[in-house]
């Protein structure tokens, strides 16, 4: 059965986490290709490119077609019971409008990651997972505040070199560093802090740092981290605070026992797929 993967672009968490069910959904016995609407096809906005996206995919023989995301559903909507739509993130204003439209179409063809749209949609919660062998622990010596700067983290680089000097650490930055030495990276921190919007979507920053033996890790109750058990704060203001009260946890341990592992994600994408 050949399945096509639509994405915005491979930058980012999504094109990180197609990457990782690729190989699984192939070892299932699927025939898997998978085009960017960025970076393939060189489309840089749905609307503008709809006929020349609409065409792409349909010149390609497939069986499945599994969309990232509302915005790459929307050309698709009524291509019939074989495209399925997976919600990484929950939109905010306008952009909702879009995925509650898209969302209430798909119906029983849709499912997320995230618990809010899970209970907005009524469709299955299929929490991402992570690459145990790839986030690991190194053995390495740990001393440094680490935090990972993206445009989505509600706190900026002088907020963690403010924090530093307050908890009296080193800090580590993560800044454009290749995904492939991200895990050495995670090695190095004793604490890792990430504070991601409402609307956070593959929450890669939580599980990199877990399944990576980081010992203490500190989040919000956005995109996914209202399952993981760290401790969590609402904003920039409580953060040293929680820092001091947060304690050692072996959350490799606990992703296991969970089962927060890419298998158990690619297993219920299988379930998704069955009807088709």
């Amino acid at each position: 059965m050949k399945l096509l993967i639509y994405l915005i672009r491979w930058n980012g968490g999504v094109g990180r986490y197609i990457n990782n069910i690729k190989p699984l959904l192939e070892k299932e016995g699927y025939e898997v290709e998978v085009i960017s609407r960025e970076d393939d096809l060189n489309c840089f906005s749905t609307i503008k490119a709809w006929k020349k996206i609409r065409e792409e995919v349909k010149r390609r023989n497939f069986d499945i077609l599994y969309t990232q995301d509302w915005s790459c559903a929307l050309p698709f909507l009524f291509y019939g019971k074989n495209h399925y739509c997976f919600f990484h993130g929950h939109s905010l204003g306008k952009e909702f409008l879009f995925q509650y439209f898209v969302g209430k179409l798909m119906k029983k063809n849709l499912a997320t990651a995230d618990l809010l749209n899970s209970k907005i949609f009524n469709c299955p919660l299929i929490p991402h997972g992570i690459n145990m062998n790839e986030f690991r622990p190194l053995g390495l010596k740990r001393e440094f505040l680490g935090w990972t700067n993206k445009k989505t983290e509600m706190i900026t680089q002088e907020d963690i070199k403010e924090l530093g000097v307050k908890l009296n650490m080193p800090i580590l930055i993560a800044d454009n560093i290749p995904p492939e030495k991200m895990n050495e990276f995670y090695n190095k921190c004793k604490i890792f802090i990430s504070l991601p919007p409402k609307q956070a979507g593959c929450q890669l920053s939580y599980l990199e740092p877990m399944a990576a033996g980081v010992p203490r890790i500190v989040g919000n109750m956005h995109g996914e981290g209202y399952k993981y058990p760290f401790e969590k704060v609402e904003n920039f203001d409580g953060l040293a605070e929680a820092i001091k009260k947060s304690k050692k946890r072996d959350y490799r341990k606990w992703l296991e026992k969970s089962k927060f592992t890419l298998e158990n994600h690619v297993k219920g994408l299988i379930e998704l797929f069955a009807h088709t």
